[in-house]
């Protein structure tokens, strides 16, 4: 008889998912009340920074932060399922995570300089900020090891160390982007939201070398005794499809960002650093619904995976889609309704923030479903998907704001810039899920229901 799968729960992934948004909730206040401090045009070219530093640092820190997750699950149904012993420290389940992959930490906090760098004194005509830019986006390189680090405990089952951790980041990091806002302008709030992240970075890296150099852990990480010929297999096949999925993250995760940027170097083309503030402003409500699939899957993304003893997952993909899709629309209400109660505070600074805000929550609903699939795809290996409805979405998206800045008569360019991130996400979510409903059921599991 085929063992069953331990039955999912959702108390321990929505304890730590609930402490994430908390600290996130902060970070929206203090960033929202940043908006109503400073110009318009100051806060917009704050939006253009935390866009381009931000962005560069999620290419990595959401693959990695998936594959370290996936991977700490694998290897502790592996162990669980020969009859292990207790789980093993965090830190040397982030080590053997990473084994392998630790010097392109520093590959990656090197490119995000560069990236920055260039992104906002070329792409978008802010020279003068190239060296600061460097100095923020090599800093911002801390953001893919903290992710990573979460993702080995979220993955490994410690709920209440993802929730500290974070809850912490987020509630640290919005107080001390106000503060630095404050004290340096658009720069030094964007000090301050990377500035934690590169602290918690060099101390959880420290601490995993100061491990490494203990007696016996070496041979702990690189030849772990296995109880049986199961661990071993099913940790080797965790190792290798791990990497695989890294890659495909990294590849959707450059493309998916892409539209993104277009659409804020189109606005600053057609109405200014006034434009991108406006859109910023909207786009912080819409931010919140996507911290839904973002903690939620991090959380939970173990439990998507199939036990190859029994061909089933503890948890059911369309279940775990659903659900998601449920809350972000609940998400986007509540936003929808806190932001029409601020319009007479945003209105007057930042004029057509509230259509703004209606089409970006609508399209945030649609990228949490899209989102949802993308942690499917990572924890039952479909990576052709995830990376090919990426592409599509991009190319849509872009071909909107292409139109909407050269085409002349289709109405308000930056309503259509507006409309290109909500097209962009429902090609996304059709042509993921549809590409999943296609796949023969003995390649998706017997539990997928896509």
């Amino acid at each position: 008889m085929t063992a069953r799968p331990s039955r999912a729960s959702w108390s321990g992934p929505a304890v730590a998912a609930a402490s994430g948004l908390a600290g996130k909730g902060v970070q929206f206040v203090a960033l929202t009340t940043l908006a109503l401090v400073v110009s318009p045009t100051e806060f917009g070219l704050f939006s253009l920074v935390q866009a381009t530093v931000f962005g560069v640092a999620s290419l990595s820190s959401s693959a990695f932060a998936v594959s370290a997750a996936a991977s700490a699950a694998r290897r502790r149904t592996a162990t669980e399922g020969a009859g292990g012993a207790a789980r093993e420290s965090p830190l040397v389940a982030f080590a053997e995570a990473v084994r392998g992959r630790k010097r392109w930490f520093g590959v990656v906090a090197l490119a995000d300089g560069v990236v920055v760098s260039v992104g906002l004194s070329v792409v978008y005509g802010h020279p003068e900020l190239a060296l600061a830019a460097f100095a923020v986006g090599l800093a911002a390189g801390g953001i893919t090891v903290t992710e990573t680090f979460v993702g080995v405990l979220a993955g490994s089952g410690r709920t209440v160390s993802t929730a500290v951790v974070d809850g912490s980041r987020g509630l640290v990091s919005g107080l001390l982007a106000v503060a630095g806002g404050l004290w340096a302008g658009a720069l030094g709030a964007a000090v301050g939201l990377v500035l934690l992240d590169a602290v918690v970075a060099l101390c959880v890296l420290a601490a995993v070398a100061r491990c490494s150099r203990r007696p016996g852990v070496e041979a702990l990480l690189g030849s772990r005794p296995a109880s049986s010929a199961g661990v071993t297999a099913g940790v080797t096949a965790a190792s290798t499809g791990d990497r695989g999925v890294t890659l495909t993250g990294l590849a959707a995760a450059s493309a998916g960002q892409i539209g993104p940027w277009v659409v804020l170097w189109a606005l600053q083309m057609v109405g200014g650093l006034e434009a991108v503030a406006t859109f910023a402003v909207a786009n912080r409500f819409a931010a919140l619904v996507l911290l839904v699939p973002v903690y939620l899957g991090k959380n939970m993304v173990g439990r998507l995976v199939i036990d190859p003893r029994s061909g089933r997952s503890p948890l059911r993909a369309d279940r775990f889609v659903a659900i998601v899709g449920a809350v972000c629309l609940a998400c986007a209400l509540i936003a929808g309704v806190v932001q029409w109660g601020a319009a007479g505070l945003l209105t007057d600074r930042y004029p057509g923030v509230v259509v703004a805000g209606v089409v970006l929550l609508a399209a945030a609903v649609v990228r949490g479903v899209a989102t949802a699939l993308s942690m499917v795809c990572a924890a039952r290996g479909h990576l052709r998907v995830w990376l090919v409805s990426d592409l599509v979405a991009t190319a849509a998206s872009v071909a909107v704001c292409l139109v909407a800045v050269s085409a002349r008569g289709v109405g308000d360019p930056q309503l259509w810039l507006m409309a290109s991130v909500l097209i962009g996400a429902v090609v996304c979510a059709l042509v993921r899920s549809a590409r999943l409903v296609r796949r023969p059921r003995s390649d998706r599991g017997p539990v997928t229901h896509l």
